[in-house]
């Protein structure tokens, strides 16, 4: 499985906020809000959050409560900070990778197998160039050998030639 695969996808506060149908600064409320409760989110090189989709089903659950009679938005974010704790889905303080940082992971994989893949391609290449070297040796010498047999029967047969026209014109006179 690819590193890649292995992460969950990041999504940014806007991405979340279209998602969610809220405004940008509402993800950021809820987000801080969930953080003074206990709760960490991923956070780029640069220190911004990414939201993963449990951070999202979060939200979801963040504005049902809140939408209930009697609960008030920090209610609900400690409520909902805790039960994600006993379900043992708070993450560490744990950087991910930024988008940029995986992909340059991905292409530095896809790299090391494109030089892998190279090298056996050249080490097959030079067990072909071998081979068409020792076929054309052998072919330079079965033409030699040929054509030194076809020497051979052009002089035996000239001098066929020569001795029965020779035969011929000293039987005529």
């Amino acid at each position: 499985m690819d590193v890649i695969e292995e992460i969950e996808r990041l999504y940014s506060p806007g991405e979340v906020a279209d998602y969610l149908g809220i405004e940008r600064q509402t993800v950021t409320k809820y987000a801080r809000l969930l953080e003074q409760n206990g709760y960490t989110f991923h956070k780029d090189e640069k220190g911004n959050r990414n939201y993963t989709d449990t951070n999202i089903m979060m939200f979801k659950e963040l504005i049902k409560q809140r939408n209930r009679p009697g609960i008030t938005l920090e209610a609900a974010a400690k409520s909902i900070v805790s039960i994600y704790k006993s379900k043992g889905i708070i993450p560490s303080d744990t950087i991910l990778p930024s988008d940029i940082t995986r992909f340059e992971q991905d292409i530095t994989a896809r790299l090391d197998q494109q030089d892998k893949t190279i090298e056996k391609q050249s080490e097959l290449i030079r067990v072909l160039v071998e081979r068409l070297s020792e076929k054309t040796k052998y072919e330079e010498e079965r033409d030699k050998k040929f054509n030194e047999r076809l020497d051979k029967i052009v002089e035996e047969v000239s001098a066929a030639v020569v001795k029965n026209w020779i035969k011929k014109k000293t039987s005529f006179y």
